[in-house]
């Protein structure tokens, strides 16, 4: 075999590797086969008791010349090529030297040797004092070629764990011996070590007794060698974030401990991990954990494992302290989670140091009756916030979820209302489609035509066969019609005929299609005051409305505002693996008192922002957005002119009230809008309009320039400054090829 046959891990019972069970006469029968073989070089009966990998060694050693007769065994090794051996198993070594400390806390017998191989023979960590060394010249190269058929060599050609005892050896001088060996792969799966157990033989090794005891002595090999690789993984985790440069207190004993449970903790840095100590309180939570749980930093850190998992410690550590791989089940926020363990203990007594817990979620299925409609994914267990206002939301929409009635949910821009027609899709319809319309980014001839379908030739351009609508692709399911406020007039009688009947009838057709389905509606528009200016049908309202949910703004969310700032912290740490770990206490108080205007998405996109921007370990005012320290209401609103103290030198404090500007002046040619509020540059363009007469279309476009710019790139507000319907605004960006 070559070096290539290293490269590949095979994974077996290590009980396989064993020698077979056999009686006086078997061993006796062995022992002939070899005689017969050294003195022939062919084995001339079949010997139920050779296992082929002998067999196969016994010839290799014979074509490579090995002396069966040798009294001194192996290839003794220069002083210069040991250090350079040990250069290279240096990390090897220190990994394996708390694991030898197992071995040697057993107190066995004086008579046994516990050695580290390296993969080319060499001994570079041993424990025991069997004079084994008598044959085998201490810091000798110990392989095949050298001193016949042996465990360690055998174990790292085969992949698996082995015996090789009395006269399965080669050579006459390892008889006495039994030896058992286990690979060492590293975290590629190529072989790198063994360890090597040998022991003299007793006066009878053919016994049933000393056959079981070589059975689970080999299957201790095996279970050291795998936790010397799991070692290894750790080692290599904890190389890799010590370049980030994190580093933890150490000064006291209870600091050591700590650190050296974090750093294991550490290893993990792909997974959702908890580290708890020895009491059960949580030290440290990965950036993955946080996300998972849907919980900020501060509200798990320093917390015990029953206010955090919901689980008493001393049973969380009853089943997963022992290192069997078992699983725990814990609810938290209504969602559950499996818990896996790794125990921490002290090199030096075993104590118990902490114990790392690996998260992983456990989710219901979600069917559906067709393949049609979009992924509704999110549950009321998924739309955060901890305020009482948000609270109350989410239990009214449960409760309404349950009627099959239709639902309006109300609320500004922001505020997660698709979160909640989700989450009510999947409380009420989840095996059914959810299909999505959003009535303000489809063109009014079109709508029509999403919504209830057509048939092959309704009109030009049509597919052949037809294609359904949403409203039919929502049978069995929930039709979501966002803005609906934006819906044209004309086609809201058409929809409010189909809720009440159930009804629909596509373009062009000539029958009408039965359709199980709810609708839930959404809008950040004042459908009342519409109703009154004759743009909403007060019927439709009324039937759409049957239940409302009205969604609360950020700022009337009590506490929600600093929570979503350390959950999208978190967010942006899972995704970056290091990073700020914080706010200062002037940012967090700034963003706390700051209105959001754009609710939850416009927080997301300046945490977002002052993430990447902040060069310390936690977020300071200076790395927020200029718009949240100047106490503006978004990115595109008026900039401040700076105060009397500033135009003197004295720089303003971030935080401090804004002052008064000079009122924006308009493009020469166009009047600024009667409105209360000035315009500001969006992105710094400015809109410049001659003197001279212009036409219909420059005036158009100029209008819609000024809209946006006055409305800060909201596209909504734009329309209602144009007095259009925000669907036309869309069209009219479009076909002027403007920027939005």
């Amino acid at each position: 075999m070559g070096e290539r046959d290293y490269e590949v891990r095979r994974i077996l019972d290590p009980r396989q590797g064993g020698a077979p069970a056999m009686g006086r006469s078997a061993w006796e029968a062995l022992a002939e086969a070899r005689r017969r073989f050294i003195a022939d070089g062919v084995l001339l009966a079949p010997c139920p008791a050779l296992r082929p990998e002998i067999a196969e060694s016994w010839d290799r050693c014979r074509s490579a010349g090995v002396d069966p007769d040798a009294t001194v065994l192996a290839v003794p090794l220069s002083d210069e090529d040991r250090r350079q051996v040990m250069a290279v198993y240096g990390g090897l070594v220190e990994a394996a030297r708390p694991l030898m400390g197992i071995i040697d806390d057993l107190h066995l017998a004086d008579d046994y040797i516990f050695e580290l191989v390296a993969r080319n023979g060499v001994t570079v960590l041993q424990l025991g004092n069997l004079v084994l060394h008598d044959v085998v010249a201490d810091g000798s190269i110990m392989n095949e070629p050298s001193m016949g058929t042996n465990a360690h060599t055998l174990c790292m050609r085969q992949k698996t764990p082995l015996s090789v005892v009395g006269p399965e050896h080669y050579c006459a001088a390892l008889h006495g011996l039994a030896a058992l060996a286990a690979p060492v792969f590293d975290k590629h799966g190529i072989v790198i070590a063994s360890l090597l157990l040998t022991q003299p033989l007793p006066a009878e090794p053919w016994s049933e007794d000393y056959q079981k005891l070589l059975s689970h002595a080999l299957g201790f090999i095996a279970s050291i060698a795998s936790a010397l690789e799991h070692q290894l993984v750790f080692q290599d985790s904890l190389a890799m974030l010590a370049a980030t440069g994190e580093k933890l207190e150490a000064a006291t004993e209870y600091g050591q401990r700590a650190r050296h449970v974090l750093d294991i903790a550490m290893g993990f840095t792909n997974e959702p991990i908890l580290v708890l100590d020895a009491a059960g309180v949580v030290q440290h939570a990965s950036p993955e954990a946080i996300h998972l749980l849907h919980l900020t930093l501060p509200d798990v850190v320093g917390h015990p494992a029953e206010d955090v998992l919901g689980l008493p410690w001393a049973g969380v550590l009853q089943a997963l302290g022992d290192g069997q791989g078992g699983e725990v089940i814990a609810s938290v926020g209504g969602r559950e989670f499996g818990l896996r363990g790794n125990a921490v203990r002290s090199v030096a007594g075993g104590a118990l140091d902490g114990l790392v817990l690996v998260l992983s979620e456990v989710k219901n299925a979600r069917g559906r009756a067709s393949g049609a409609g979009e992924e509704a994914s999110i549950t009321f267990d998924d739309i955060l916030g901890n305020s009482m206002a948000m609270n109350e939301a989410r239990d009214l929409a449960r409760r309404y979820a349950m009627t099959g009635e239709n639902v309006l949910i109300i609320g500004e821009s922001g505020t997660g209302k698709e979160y909640f027609a989700q989450a009510i899709h999947n409380a009420s319809r989840a095996k059914g489609p959810f299909m999505s319309v959003n009535c303000a980014a489809i063109p009014p001839r079109l709508i029509e035509s999403e919504l209830f379908g057509y048939e092959s030739g309704a009109f030009t351009g049509a597919e052949r066969g037809g294609k359904p609508g949403k409203i039919e692709l929502a049978d069995g399911g929930t039709l979501f019609l966002d803005e609906i406020g934006d819906m044209p007039l004309e086609l809201q009688a058409t929809l409010l005929r189909v809720l009440e009947n159930k009804r629909v009838m596509r373009l062009g057709g000539k029958a009408y299609r039965q359709v199980d389905f709810r609708v839930v509606a959404a809008t950040n528009r004042d459908l009342g005051a519409m109703v009154r200016e004759g743009t909403f049908r007060e019927d439709l309202l009324y039937r759409l409305s049957i239940l409302t949910v009205p969604l609360p703004p950020l700022r009337a969310r009590n506490g929600d505002v600093v929570f979503f700032a350390h959950y999208f912290l978190n967010e942006c740490r899972r995704k970056a693996h290091e990073g700020p770990t914080g706010f200062t206490a002037e940012a967090e108080r700034l963003i706390a008192t700051f209105p959001w205007p754009g609710n939850v998405r416009q927080i997301k996109n300046a945490v977002y922002s002052a993430f990447y921007a902040a060069p310390g370990e936690d977020i300071a005012v200076n790395d927020l957005p200029q718009y949240v320290r100047e106490g503006r209401e978004g990115l595109f609103a008026p900039l401040e002119a700076p105060t009397a103290a500033a135009a003197e030198g004295e720089a303003a404090k971030p935080g401090d009230a804004p002052t008064a500007t000079p009122p924006v002046t308009a493009p020469a040619g166009m009047p600024l809008p009667p409105r209360g509020e000035e315009p500001g540059a969006a992105d710094g363009e400015t809109v410049s309009v001659p003197d001279e007469l212009l036409s219909l279309q420059a005036v158009e476009e100029s209008a819609i320039k000024l809209a946006m710019v006055y409305a800060g790139g909201n596209v909504a507000r734009a329309a209602e400054l144009l007095e259009i319907s925000k669907a036309t605004l869309y069209r009219k960006i479009k076909e002027y090829g403007l920027r939005q």
